[in-house]
């Protein structure tokens, strides 16, 4: 579309990165918040009234590796996108109604 490669790498970016930085960044302590809202109230210990309970365990390792891959699948997936719409006519482009 008249954009040199390394423009388009750009352009591409700009349109994928951004939400998938913030799903990223901010979906692991929304899941994180959203189950300790919802398990708290549906604990076993107050319907079976135990005096305690093994309490669970939350592998942050994990959160930041899905965080990591996440953004590494983004990373790569810019330049794939940038080489095929390099391929498009403007003309094709502007048919879009059709």
């Amino acid at each position: 579309l008249g954009l040199r490669p390394r423009d388009a790498r750009w352009v591409a970016a700009g349109e994928l990165l951004p939400p998938v930085v913030v799903v990223a960044v901010c979906g692991p302590p929304l899941g994180a918040l959203l189950a300790r809202l919802t398990l708290g109230p549906l604990d076993l210990r107050l319907l079976t009234g135990q005096a305690t309970e093994p309490a669970a365990v939350l592998p942050w390792w994990l959160l930041g590796l899905v965080s990591v891959a996440l953004l590494a699948t983004a990373a790569a997936v810019v330049p794939v996108e940038s080489a095929l719409r390099r391929r498009d006519r403007l003309s094709e482009v502007l048919r879009a109604g059709e």
